[in-house]
């Protein structure tokens, strides 16, 4: 049966997982971002250095992308544990995890069954969460509800879901590391009122967050790890730390009140975060994307942010059906 701690993962990293790795587990930060998101701002090289450090794993969940596994895959030879993964972004907002272990059948996957779904709006797909899980459900993957509970119109929670869609989903994201309040509480009594399979992962968009919450199981194959997690024998620890979050909040409250964001007290705030992507998060802010995307997956929406943008405009018609 599947657990859940709420604790600091620094205090196991290195030794502690490095024994656990040597007896046959596997620790896993199961959603995480790369600079394939349209707000991701790691690369993946220094992710795969920080996963060896930290003798853990890691899953590039990018939304609606795969580019950052299939680089990760190479990099990472044999050397770092990868489960291949992807996050959707449904057409209503809502996301759905999936995780695959064989990558032939992964690529496959989205070639044929996402990269069309795009053609109209790269950030959306053209299908809701119960078609886009009864999509997945045809194919050899782990399905997943993140952040179940999350702000607007990210979680599944925020609209109906037919008890025929729930029975395809294996597992719920329980521990997000980005989550707050009761995001997190809430998800853990869902998932065992639903008797599934417990996963946690960062939710990560800058190197600082990756492995802030992880999922372990005894595991040494991508094959073994996902059944692991369909029989329900997963381990999640971890604690939130939404750094990202926190430094754009700030970074608009700068933007508003001074017009013009002061450089050297920008930078200086990045730096004691420890966020090493100063200078890559400063041209993504410089391009159109970066805030209309920003505010569309992680915030309460507002109609004047989703009408900024040509990609988000239609999820102004969603927001009668959010429940509160």
């Amino acid at each position: 049966m599947s657990q859940v701690y709420f604790k600091d993962v620094n205090q196991i990293k290195g030794p502690i997982l490095s024994l656990l790795k040597k007896e046959g587990y596997q620790a896993v930060d199961m959603h995480y971002h790369s600079r394939f998101s349209v707000d991701g701002l790691s690369p993946i090289l220094p992710i795969i250095k920080k996963c060896k450090q930290d003798s853990i794993g890691t899953s590039f969940t990018d939304h609606n992308h795969i580019g950052g596994t299939l680089q990760a895959l190479t990099l990472a030879k044999k050397d770092v544990f990868i489960l291949p993964g992807i996050e959707l972004t449904c057409h209503n907002g809502v996301h759905v995890l999936l995780h695959f272990a064989n990558i032939p059948e992964y690529k496959e996957f989205f070639q044929k069954a996402i990269q069309p779904r795009l053609k109209q709006n790269p950030w959306f797909l053209d299908i809701n969460h119960e078609e886009a899980i009864d999509l997945a459900s045809n194919w050899n993957c782990l399905i997943t509800t993140p952040h179940p509970y999350g702000p607007g119109f990210c979680g599944i929670k925020k609209f109906s879901v037919s008890n025929n869609t729930l029975k395809k989903v294996h597992a719920i994201e329980v521990l997000n590391g980005c989550g707050q309040g009761q995001m997190n509480p809430l998800a853990i009594a869902w998932a065992k009122s639903l008797n599934k399979s417990f996963t946690g992962g960062s939710d990560g968009h800058c190197l600082k967050e990756h492995g802030t919450a992880l999922t372990i199981c005894q595991a040494q194959t991508r094959e073994q790890f996902i059944e692991q997690m369909r029989k329900r024998q997963s381990l999640v620890i971890g604690k939130e730390e939404r750094l990202l979050e926190d430094g754009v909040n700030a970074i608009e409250k700068f933007m508003r009140e001074e017009k013009k964001a002061p450089s050297s007290q920008l930078e200086h705030m990045w730096k004691d975060r420890g966020l090493l992507e100063w200078n890559y998060l400063k041209q993504k802010m410089l391009g159109k994307h970066f805030f209309s995307h920003f505010h569309s997956h992680h915030q309460e929406p507002q109609p004047k942010h989703l009408s900024r943008h040509e990609n988000t405009i239609h999820l102004l018609k969603y927001q009668k059906q959010l429940k509160p």
